[in-house]
């Protein structure tokens, strides 16, 4: 039963710093991205 548990908690940390690395890349791209375009967004 704790080695099942175990494995779970493992699986879990491993999905949350995958999800956490993600917003961490997405947010460097989107900076990046409004860097390249030549345009400005607004009225």
């Amino acid at each position: 039963m704790m080695n099942l548990l175990n494995i779970i908690m493992l699986i879990l940390m491993i999905l949350i710093m995958m999800l956490l690395i993600n917003f961490i890349i997405s947010k460097k791209m989107f900076k990046s991205r409004e860097k390249i375009s030549p345009f400005e967004c607004g009225f």
